[in-house]
């Protein structure tokens, strides 16, 4: 599966994507355990809770379930103007 990665969050894990082996990754919530194993400075920002989720480009609030074809974006909260 593709994850992309959106302003801060890419400092963070030092890439705008990434393809990761989705064999081991069934639902989203693995997915963020997985993320906070690769990418420690994520963790209290997931304890706080206020990184986004979309996948295939439609925002996610609860645990899905994800398949190798899925495209995950991760990024902070957005407030508009």
């Amino acid at each position: 599966m593709k994850i992309k990665y959106f302003a801060w969050i890419k400092e963070i894990t030092q890439n705008d994507e990434e393809e990761i082996n989705s064999d081991e990754i069934d639902n989203l919530d693995q997915l963020k355990k997985f993320l906070m194993n690769k990418y420690p400075d994520l963790i209290k920002h997931f304890n706080k809770e206020i990184l986004r989720f979309a996948v295939n480009q439609e925002y996610i609030v609860e645990n899905i379930k994800l398949n190798s074809k899925d495209e995950i974006a991760v990024f902070p909260p957005v407030s508009g103007g």
